[in-house]
């Protein structure tokens, strides 16, 4: 009996619905909420929506879900959905770029995590965090000082100022 292997910066396969004639295109990369017909969408079609608009998603390209005599009546688009962008980076510049393992098509995400031998053939110093480190300094807020004064001088008993 052999273990599952170990593996890092997993994703997940996804698809989303694009009805002829842009009606409830649940693919939209950005909107979400504002166009005609999203309330149509399935729950994880919005989740994947929600994904696109935080930079989660690298898109694996669109197929022909439904033909009617040889004329697609629906096509869909594949993805493969991550839970941070550290992923997501990882995986598009370094697996599929560096080491040219495939994620698959639209139609048959490959979304597996990264082996402990795969990361430590990708060349971190060839991969652009840039993303990533901007949403690490927005995220990083400073108190103001004025409030951390007024916080201290309410802690001090009055007879100690």
């Amino acid at each position: 009996m052999t273990p599952e292997p170990i593996t890092t910066f997993t994703g997940a396969g996804r698809q989303c619905d694009k009805k002829p004639l842009g009606f409830s295109n649940c693919c939209q990369d950005s909107g979400w909420g504002q166009g005609l017909g999203l309330d149509r969408c399935s729950d994880e079609e919005k989740e994947l929506g929600a994904a696109k608009e935080k930079g989660l998603v690298i898109k694996l390209g669109e197929y022909c879900a439904e033909d009617v005599l040889g004329v697609c009546i629906r096509k869909k688009e594949g993805a493969c959905m991550f839970n941070s962008k550290l992923s997501r980076i990882i995986q598009a510049q370094g697996r599929r770029d560096q080491l040219g393992i495939s994620m698959g098509s639209g139609e048959h995400p490959d979304c597996r995590g990264l082996t402990p031998e795969e990361l430590q053939q990708i060349d971190f110093s060839k991969i652009d965090f840039s993303e990533f480190y901007g949403d690490m300094e927005d995220n990083n807020q400073l108190p103001n000082p004025g409030d951390i004064q007024n916080q201290v001088q309410n802690q001090v008993p009055e007879g100690s100022r």
